[in-house]
């Protein structure tokens, strides 16, 4: 059985589609920020301060979520339309467990699943 080594995560600040690739890309999990509409009106009713770090909160938490979703993995492309992805890519290299990992991070307008499929068969067909 052939190693998964090679994973990809098209992303914004809301939500993240994880794409495992080995001779093609395939979509595996979605993974959802609990910081949604919903939960920001009745935030915003506690005042705006509070918002704010809630929302940084909820935030962070998203992002170790979908960390502990790449750890045995030692090529991640990281992709989307937002900066997102910068910021995950930030989190990741501050972390030992990444030391070994090589990030790509790739800007893209925003995708459709099938396009993101696409994206990353192109992506790592070539890399």
């Amino acid at each position: 059985m052939e190693t998964i080594n090679k994973i990809a995560v098209y992303m914004d600040h809301f939500m993240a589609n994880i794409i495992e690739y080995t001779h093609t890309a395939a979509l595996v999990k979605t993974i959802k920020s609990e910081f949604n509409h919903f939960e920001k009106e009745r935030i915003l009713q506690k005042g705006e301060s509070h918002m704010h770090n809630k929302e940084q909160d909820f935030q962070l938490e998203f992002y170790l979520k979908l960390k502990d979703e790449l750890l045995d993995y030692k090529h991640v492309l990281l992709f989307g339309s937002t900066n997102a992805k910068t910021e995950f890519a930030n989190i990741l290299q501050a972390d030992i467990k990444f030391s070994d990992v090589e990030i790509i991070i790739k800007n893209t307008d925003k995708l459709s699943d099938n396009e993101q499929i696409a994206f990353v068969n192109d992506c790592f067909y070539i890399h």
